[in-house]
């Protein structure tokens, strides 16, 4: 039978109620996520449990981790499987806003001399802002309250199903008091000297989620 045996308070029950925290959700909405009932969550988060790997799919995907990042390297994750009933589901704004928060990369997009650029950034989610830094001499370094999109998402391939989040903008140099407040707090990947802050001022927040279970 593929089931998972717990005998006290596991540690799997405590990852998955600090993850349910960490993403802003409450035991319910993990459970309407899932296809169970909120007791069974509550149950699985601070008693002893038996989970069966079915359970252990769905409450991965609710919440928004594959089934090896949910149980930890020694337990390997379920072999992909084809998609059953795929649903598009919209999100939130509060449940957008709880993803970027969470974030470090995600995707800008705006309109160039003679063409539209897509780039990754490192970013942070401050004060209802997103900041991110970028080379004093790049395009988007001269743009001011100029129209931009930022995108970020997670997709499990196998298991085809994920969610996207997107934001609609203006871009602006971010403020000195906004600068010191931010710019040591923003890890940029690619090097180099990346020390003019832009800011993101949202005026549009939507999301997506796709599951296939």
């Amino acid at each position: 039978m593929d089931t998972q045996t717990a005998r006290g308070p596991s540690s799997l029950g405590h990852r998955i109620r600090h993850r349910r925290q960490a993403l802003g959700l409450r035991t319910a909405e993990v459970a309407e996520r899932a296809g169970l009932t909120t007791d069974r969550i509550e149950h699985i988060e601070s008693r002893p449990f038996a989970l069966t790997g079915a359970e252990l799919l769905r409450l991965a995907h609710a919440l928004d981790l594959t089934v090896e990042e949910l149980t930890g390297p020694r337990h390997p994750a379920n072999p992909p499987r084809q998609p059953m009933a795929p649903v598009l589901e919209p999100m939130r704004r509060e449940e957008c806003i709880v993803l970027i928060r969470a974030g470090s990369v995600g995707r800008i997009a705006y309109s160039g001399i003679d063409e539209v650029v897509v780039i990754p950034v490192n970013y942070r989610y401050r004060d209802e802002l997103i900041v991110f830094r970028t080379a004093a001499d790049s395009a988007v370094a001269q743009f001011d309250l100029d129209p931009i999109a930022f995108e970020l998402d997670l997709f499990d391939e196998g298991l085809r199903d994920g969610w996207s989040v997107l934001v609609n903008g203006l871009v602006r140099p971010a403020t000195d008091a906004e600068t010191e407040a931010t710019r040591d707090h923003i890890d940029t990947w690619a090097g180099g000297t990346r020390e003019t802050c832009m800011i993101i001022e949202p005026h549009r927040i939507t999301g997506r989620r796709i599951r296939s279970w």
